[in-house]
Formats: C-alpha cells, sequence, structure tokens
C-alpha cells in the first residue's frame, strides 16, 4: 500500500464525520511501550491539553527515569532528562530560569513517590509553577514488576508473590492525596 493509499484510508468515508485526528504535538512513531501500557493514552491526553492550549511552541519537559525515560521521543516539544527522582527538582530549576515556559514532569511512581518523594512534595508546597505527570501503575515495571511503593494491599508483585501485606510491607503510599492537603497545590 502506498502511503497515499493509507493517508486516503484515515480520512472520513461518506456518512462518517472525523473525531480523532492527528496531534502535532503528539510525534506519530510506534511506541515501545509494553502490550497494554497505558502511557499511549496518558501521551495522547497530554498532547491534546497541550494543543488545546496553544502552548506547545513554550513547553519544557522534563522527563524522568524509567518507562518515563523515552517520552521525549513521543511529545513534539523541548525536553530533557531528569536524573533518578530529581524530575521536580530539575523543573523548578527550568521554570524559575524560564518563568515564561510551560514546564512539566513526567514521572512514575518509583520516580515520584520513592526516590523523589522529598523533591516532589517540597516542589508541590512551595507552589512552584510546575505541572507533574503522575503515572502510578502501581508496580516497577520496567525493572520487572517489583512492589512499588504505590502497589495495593493484596497486589501480586514479583516481590510480594502472596500480595503485599500491610504487616510485612506497610500501606502504599497514596501521592495523589497526600498532595492534595498542601495548601497551594491545585
Amino acid at each position: 500500500m502506498s502511503a497515499q493509499q493509507i493517508d486516503a484510508q484515515w480520512l472520513p468515508q461518506e456518512g462518517e464525520t472525523l473525531v480523532f485526528d492527528v496531534n502535532p504535538v503528539l510525534n506519530e512513531r510506534q511506541t515501545h511501550y509494553c502490550p497494554g501500557c497505558h502511557h499511549g493514552i496518558a501521551h495522547r491526553l497530554v498532547s491534546e491539553v497541550l494543543h488545546e492550549l496553544g502552548v506547545a511552541e513554550r513547553t519544557i519537559l522534563v522527563a524522568a527515569v524509567g518507562c518515563a525515560t523515552f517520552t521525549y521521543d513521543y511529545f513534539n516539544v523541548d525536553g530533557l532528562e531528569a536524573p533518578h527522582g530529581r524530575a521536580c527538582a530539575v523543573a523548578t530549576g527550568v521554570r524559575r530560569a524560564r518563568p515564561e515556559s510551560v514546564v512539566f514532569t513526567y514521572q512514575g511512581d518509583g520516580d515520584m513517590a520513592a526516590i523523589g518523594m522529598a523533591e516532589s512534595l517540597h516542589a508541590a508546597n512551595r507552589g512552584e509553577k510546575i505541572t507533574s505527570i503522575f503515572i502510578n501503575n502501581t508496580v516497577y515495571g520496567m525493572t520487572g514488576g517489583q512492589m512499588a511503593p504505590t502497589t495495593l494491599l493484596g497486589q501480586k508483585t514479583t516481590t510480594t508473590r502472596q500480595g503485599r501485606d500491610m504487616h510485612n510491607e506497610g500501606g502504599p503510599i497514596r501521592m495523589a492525596e497526600i498532595m492534595a492537603q498542601l495548601d497551594v497545590v491545585a
């Protein structure tokens, strides 16, 4: 099939209405994420917001470690990678150096709720003008499915074969609920 034929097959046919179109903020490329992973959905939603608000040209993405590492391959915005757990700290520096920019982090549960918990909470508590997209899949997915700080009670992982137990591993860290208690978080 030629490129023109492929493009034509996606055009609305007679009686159809186009409801989903190519988003210029999201790069067209095959995903590297695991089958069934929700990162693609999150990418689509974030890119749609950036496009609808018309801020993509002044947006800077701070990608965290883990599955988020390759996020900058998918977004058509400026981006950089932060050391593990330091995405909010890096984003704070970027935003303060470039106050006209829209700055957001894209972090998994390991990066935000484990090694980066202090940086994330303190950036939120200071009311830094950044947005943090928190992808919580409740496991360390990129490294084999081990228990993460957000793993639910009873959830089985490669390191909690019988399920997470409150008495043995403690309960899950509820980042959204913790952050929501801070006075300056939107």
